[in-house]
């Protein structure tokens, strides 16, 4: 059977396309597509919107919050989808492609709109792409990062999301105001395909150790980075964070490794059990809770700050494009707080992430004027915003698999012994966009009736309620350590 499948010789540089390094990479780079193109449009639309589309500006809060409100409702109604694909999926690429492709044709929809309706036809295929790129990426790296590891790289993937934030609002707009509305999409659709080349490399964990068994069949192959196998490893099994032997300074990839063989049969629990037991369990509704608090955040930045800097500081689109960086840069500490929050654990560096976003938040209330001094006092009020968000989101991400992992030992009648990791981060991407949804509704409610001071106080109170369930139920050992289960 492998012989029909694969072809006699390895692949070529087949070391370097089933590194660690290289599939860190495309996922990075899958996440950095899906936030540039996200950021592209949050800067270029107010301001396309009345040229283009000859939308009213009075109009133009209301199409800009549906349109990021759309984003997040496809992200929500298409997770249930995207978790049973990548669950499905042998070859791993398959999703990535699928998710490019959307983002491929919403870009394209994007650039030859002109009319509104179409823009939400856009923003529906975005939030395919990213239900779709989210889910297989993080799944991809917890599939191939031994769990040692994990948080500096899902800090790593996830830094990518916000570097195309980061980097798309100045870009968009500086492009948009020198060469035209045309090369900012046409900028979009080069990234793309740079990343669907880039996906075509990688190989996959599965497909990596398929090769060295048949090429190496004696030796129980060094797989990926150095590490030996076990000789319980089995194609498509979890990984334990733990050995059975009791070691638990050893630590494995999450997601393929399964208990010492035993005459047990093996369990094959239902998608919806899983899933079901998963929003039951105080854990994990914590950790998606924090999420989603930090996504809501997230969007309503993008929902009101650029209509706030356009009506007081009377900013075009390349300098209300640039305000982002302040929110964005800290995504650079990413891959530092992985590893901090590995360190340190869960509990205490959320905790502070949360505090810092509220605190920034809420003193934004400040900035009433144009002038210097106020415009000084909101890049730094929204940097330190920035830094509690990214400071919050790492931890959170990675807990998720080693909740499940854990779960998964202590119900395996109700979790099964397959890899439910895929369905934890499913959830993740209803969160997303649950967060995407609701935080341009509440936030240009909230702008609408109580002004900017009433909004950002809204925010700040938001990223504080995510303090208690963080506290009350996220485990502060180390590496969320099994060693107190009952937390």
């Amino acid at each position: 059977m492998a012989d029909t499948m694969y072809p006699v010789q390895k692949p070529w540089l087949f070391d370097l396309r089933s590194s660690k390094q290289l599939i860190g990479l495309a996922v990075f780079a899958t996440t950095f597509t899906d936030g540039f193109l996200y950021g592209i449009v949050v800067s270029v639309l107010p301001f396309s919107l009345t040229v283009r589309s000859g939308v009213p500006e009075s109009e133009v809060p209301f199409w800009t919050s549906t349109s990021l409100a759309i984003f997040g409702l496809a992200m929500v109604l298409s997770a249930p989808m995207a978790g049973w694909i990548v669950r499905k999926c042998e070859k791993r690429q398959l999703p990535f492609l699928g998710g490019l492709s959307c983002a491929f044709g919403a870009t394209l929809f994007f650039m030859i709109g002109t009319r509104p309706w179409i823009i939400i036809v856009a923003r529906t295929f975005q939030g395919l792409s990213a239900s779709v790129v989210y889910t297989a990426g993080l799944t991809l790296l917890v599939d191939t990062i031994e769990s040692h590891e994990l948080g500096p790289w899902i800090g790593f993937g996830l830094s990518g999301m916000n570097f195309g934030v980061l980097v798309s609002p100045t870009l968009g707009g500086i492009v948009y105001e020198k060469a035209g509305f045309y090369y900012v999409f046409v900028m979009a659709l080069g990234i793309i395909l740079i990343n669907l080349v880039l996906i075509l490399l990688i190989i996959d964990r599965k497909a990596a150790e398929r090769y060295r068994a048949e090429f190496d069949p004696d030796g129980v192959s060094a797989v990926r980075n150095g590490n030996h196998a076990n000789k319980s490893t089995t194609h498509g099994k979890r990984r334990l964070s733990r050995v059975e032997n009791g070691d638990l300074n050893v630590t494995t990839p999450l997601l393929s490794r399964r208990r010492e063989p035993t005459a047990e049969v093996t369990i094959h629990a239902t998608w919806s059990s899983i899933v079901g037991g998963f929003v039951r369990n105080p854990r994990i509704v914590a950790a998606l809770y924090g999420c989603l608090i930090n996504t809501i955040l997230m969007s309503s930045m993008d929902a009101v700050l650029p209509i706030f800097v356009k009506q007081t500081f009377h900013w075009l689109s390349g300098a209300t494009g640039a305000i982002f960086l302040n929110l964005t840069i800290p995504s650079l500490i990413g891959p530092f707080i992985g590893m901090v929050s590995d360190k340190y654990g869960v509990r205490l560096i959320s905790v502070l992430g949360f505090t810092s976003a509220a605190i920034g938040a809420m003193f934004l209330a400040l900035i009433q004027n144009d002038d210097i001094t106020s415009k000084v006092l909101a890049c730094i009020f929204l940097f330190v915003v920035g830094v509690g968000l990214n400071t919050s989101l790492t931890p959170l991400v990675t807990e998720i698999p080693r909740i499940v992992n854990r779960l998964q030992d202590e119900q395996p009648d109700v979790y099964g012994d397959e890899s439910a990791v895929a369905e934890g981060y499913m959830l993740l991407d209803v969160v997303f966009g649950a967060g995407t949804l609701l935080g341009p509704l509440i936030s240009e409610h909230a702008f609408e009736r109580l002004g900017w001071t009433g909004c950002t106080a809204v925010m700040g109170l938001l990223s504080t309620s995510a303090i208690l369930p963080v506290t009350m139920y996220l485990t502060p050992n180390r590496k969320g350590s099994l060693r107190n289960p009952e937390h």
